[in-house]
């Protein structure tokens, strides 16, 4: 497709503008116009951390290697939604191994688990409900290893075999729980500025004594406690705005309390996760990394999309290296992908290499839960969904779909002068290698030029003969498989 218009016979120069690395990511800070095209001010669903923009992030079905194939855990009868799910390992007297089993609490608030190492597909309830969701931590005592799930005043033990303990006796209305010096330590919902703990090698004692359990009162500036993660024999414990370390080694009486990091935006305290020895978590202006003494933000160029967006419902998890955020985004663009085109509380997931930098970015889905699935035999990254979708377990692809669904993907580049705010710019040509049928749209001076380009062993060279002063340019590409790159434009100054 060719716009003709009437272009000036008197160009000044001709440049070529080459845009074959796209790995420099994301810049929503600074001024588009003071960035190099080779950045983006709008991008997701690619992959462009090969320099070329390749195929994206996807979700499908939770497939469970086994034998030779795979299987699929078919959802417990009269269930609508899966909500949590947790890994329990425990050893077998048995088989002398081992033996991962996933745990699920659904919306009828009942207990399921499945052995992911059988052929058996099914999930097995077990003698323990819940009418708030609980927490589930893997706890070793004299019996073996149980798995253990905290609610409101009440803890389910579970040794692996539908055999269920339940303890109501003293337990406060736990709301996250981690194990710290032989002691589960929990915030609580009523007054949440008490951190409880429990009896020493004893999961299932909260009496408060000087010789059993007891609570520990934080107050001030740092505001309630929300979560509390156990990291290089300390205990964090994430609160509204900030974070205090907790050292609890010993008697009661030796327990040492410190404060950490303060802010004035909000912490985000279900996206916090320990990935390695640092804890990653969400504030209100973007991501951060705490190595147990300093807070810092880290430049994922991605500010304006955290602006004016209550992230409440943001969870996290990490895997492989990997941090997972799902979260809400304020994309700003206009467009409306995958899941917001209802009802949704998240839009994106959000894939960071904590080693390289590198980001990912799967805009479309609305995600309830992430949970990091390490078994013997494979990992992957478990994803829970809100809506209809929520009935079954996901996980995390490659393949740039949503289970059937094509990901719109889209890079957009800055609206740029080239340097140049006193000439007119001629766009002539643009040149580039894609095998996949791709959109590529030009916005000069406030309005979009469209051009199909068709899918191609050999490189692509289109007349575009297109005039303005300032302009953009955005790849669209609406096909689950993509390669692009070495693209080109050709540009006179007139």
């Amino acid at each position: 497709m060719i716009y003709s218009q009437n272009l000036p016979d008197n160009t000044k120069s001709s440049l070529r503008v080459t845009l074959s690395d796209f790995s420099q990511g994301i810049n929503t800070k600074l001024s588009e116009n003071l960035l190099p095209l080779n950045y983006a001010v709008n991008t997701f669903n690619f992959n462009f951390n090969k320099r070329s923009l390749s195929t994206g992030l996807g979700i499908k079905e939770f497939e469970i290697p086994y034998g030779y194939g795979t299987k699929v855990l078919q959802t417990p009868t009269g269930v609508n939604q899966i909500i949590r799910c947790w890994v329990y390992t425990r050893f077998s007297h048995n088989t002398n191994s081992y033996v991962p089993l996933l745990v699920a609490y659904c919306d009828d608030g009942n207990i399921y688990y499945a052995r992911l190492e059988s052929s058996i597909a099914t999930f097995t309830q077990i003698n323990a409900s819940f009418t708030d969701i609980p927490n589930g931590i893997n706890y070793r005592i004299d019996e073996g290893d149980c798995f253990f799930l905290c609610g409101l005043n009440k803890i389910s033990k579970f040794n692996g075999d539908s055999s269920v303990t339940t303890y109501t006796e003293n337990v406060p209305s736990i709301t996250s729980i981690a194990l710290h010096a032989g002691r589960l330590f929990a915030t609580v919902a009523g007054d949440e500025n008490v951190l409880w703990f429990s009896d020493d090698l004893d999961p299932t004692n909260w009496n408060v004594s000087e010789f059993e359990g007891g609570y520990i009162e934080l107050t001030g500036e740092r505001g309630t406690l929300k979560k509390v993660i156990e990291s290089n024999n300390y205990l964090y414990v994430i609160r509204e705005y900030g974070i205090s370390r907790v050292s609890a080694w010993g008697l009661q009486s030796d327990f040492v309390v410190k404060n950490m990091y303060l802010t004035t935006g909000k912490l985000y305290y279900n996206s916090a996760v320990l990935c390695g020895n640092t804890i990653l978590m969400l504030c209100k202006d973007g991501l951060y990394y705490f190595d147990g003494v300093s807070m810092e933000k880290l430049n994922l160029g991605l500010d304006k999309y955290f602006e004016n967006v209550d992230n409440s419902s943001a969870v996290g998890a990490f895997l492989d290296g990997k941090y997972y955020l799902a979260c809400k985004l304020n994309y700003n663009d206009g467009r409306t992908i995958g899941c917001e085109s209802s009802t949704y509380t998240n839009n994106t997931l959000l894939e960071f290499d904590i080693s390289t930098g590198e980001i990912q970015i799967l805009r479309g889905v609305d995600i309830n839960y992430l949970h990091a699935v390490q078994a013997p035999l494979f990992s992957k990254l478990l994803i829970l969904l809100n809506g209809s979708a929520g009935n079954k377990l996901y996980e995390l692809t490659q393949d740039g779909k949503i289970e059937d669904n094509i990901t719109t993907k889209i890079w957009t580049s800055p609206l740029t002068d080239m340097g140049y705010p006193a000439y007119k710019k001629v766009i002539k040509y643009f040149s580039l290698n894609t095998e996949t049928d791709i959109t590529v749209i030009f916005n000069v001076d406030g309005k979009d030029f469209e051009f199909k380009i068709k899918g191609s062993a050999t490189p692509s060279r289109v007349p575009i003969n297109i005039i303005g002063k300032k302009f953009s340019v955005t790849f669209k590409c609406e096909v689950a498989s993509c390669e692009i790159s070495n693209s080109q434009l050709e540009v006179a100054l007139c």
